[in-house]
């Protein structure tokens, strides 16, 4: 991934502090991005935008004074250059859909790893290609269910495959997407199918 000369300035907005601290750790010493400020939700966020210019907001979707989508859709409005990300722990495609209408870049799990993090405030690609052909064809039904937001009861009707079979189906196929619990994964085959919000700038 190519270093930038001068960081992408990013503005974060979540309600919980621990969080926001636990963001700026896991940036800090990027040479790529830095925080410049963190916000509990909305307030402030308009003068914070103005004053201090970011190249990215990131923010989570669900907050209790306004959502994410809701804040991203009135931030659009007035900084229509401005890269919106959100943080999400909900693998919606219909979620998903919401957010590119109101104009948000892209989405990261609150669980990614710091490169992805990078990569998606950044704006580019993971590393890593996206290849459906890691799992085999009973993997895929299943994780195309999971990202559909089946239960594993529910995919196991609907496969007619036991509770115990499709739990195994689930961690074969966590181990080989390289992603650790089901919204991960769900966010994978999403970006598998096409299904994603990343865009090169």
């Amino acid at each position: 991934m190519p270093v930038s000369r001068h960081p992408k300035r990013v503005i974060v907005v979540d309600d919980d502090q621990l969080v926001r601290t636990g963001i700026r750790l896991l940036l800090r010493g990027s040479l790529e991005v830095t925080v410049v400020a963190d916000l509990s939700g909305r307030t402030g966020l308009l003068p914070a935008l103005a004053e201090y210019d970011p190249d990215v907001l990131l923010m989570d979707v669900v907050m209790p004074e306004e959502s994410g989508l809701s804040l991203a859709r009135r931030v659009r409005m007035l900084h229509p250059a401005l890269r919106i990300v959100l943080m999400s722990s909900i693998g919606d495609a219909a979620l998903h859909a919401d957010a590119r209408n109101v104009g948000v870049d892209t989405f990261i799990p609150k669980t990614a790893p710091a490169a992805d993090l990078i990569a998606a405030l950044v704006g580019e690609e993971r590393s890593a290609p996206i290849d459906r052909a890691v799992l085999s064809d009973r993997e895929l039904q299943v994780v195309e269910l999971v990202a559909a937001g089946a239960s594993n009861e529910e995919i196991s009707l609907t496969l007619h495959l036991s509770p115990n079979t499709v739990k195994t189906y689930v961690s074969r196929a966590m181990d080989k997407t390289g992603t650790s619990n089901r919204v991960q994964l769900a966010l994978w085959m999403q970006a598998a199918t096409g299904d994603r919000l990343v865009e090169d700038p």
